[in-house]
């Protein structure tokens, strides 16, 4: 199997001076920030939903489902698919689309079942973080 078909895309992001990296093929649009109309009642990571053509978007803060407490603007919305439909991640940067081989990736032992991060690789001697919000949305889905 030639290295180009074991390659996937990723989407890279910024959140506070750690990069990260999410499948683009789950990735339908990036945004720029617009405020979220919040929801009372609703979790800490949650910012508020969107209206995104039509549709009503619950936005989360990254920084809040990483687990860090300091509370800095989002640049920008990166609206993922899930497995229970879309959902918003409010971010510093969107970096670029970037090839990264499966077979480089590091599991990493998550923090909860419920920690987006799933494993590290080292992408031309820089380390990216890889992100799954899959588990995110099933908490989220405990939550109600």
């Amino acid at each position: 199997m030639s290295e180009q078909l074991q390659r996937e895309q990723w989407l890279c992001f910024q959140v506070e001076n750690e990069m990260y990296a999410h499948p683009a093929h789950q990735v339908r649009e990036i945004l720029s920030y617009i405020k979220p109309v919040p929801v009372p009642g609703s979790l800490a990571c949650i910012e508020g939903v969107l209206n995104i053509r039509g549709e009503i978007v619950t936005i989360a803060s990254c920084r809040h489902l990483l687990g860090m407490t300091r509370d800095v603007a989002s640049e920008h919305i990166i609206i993922v698919e899930t497995f229970v439909g879309l959902l918003g991640i409010s971010v510093d940067e969107v970096d670029k689309i970037k090839l990264l081989n499966k077979e480089e990736m590091e599991p990493t032992p998550a923090s909860s079942d419920y920690s987006p991060v799933k494993a590290t690789i080292n992408d031309q001697q820089q380390l990216l973080i890889l992100t799954d919000f899959d588990r995110c949305v099933k908490e989220l889905e405990n939550y109600e």
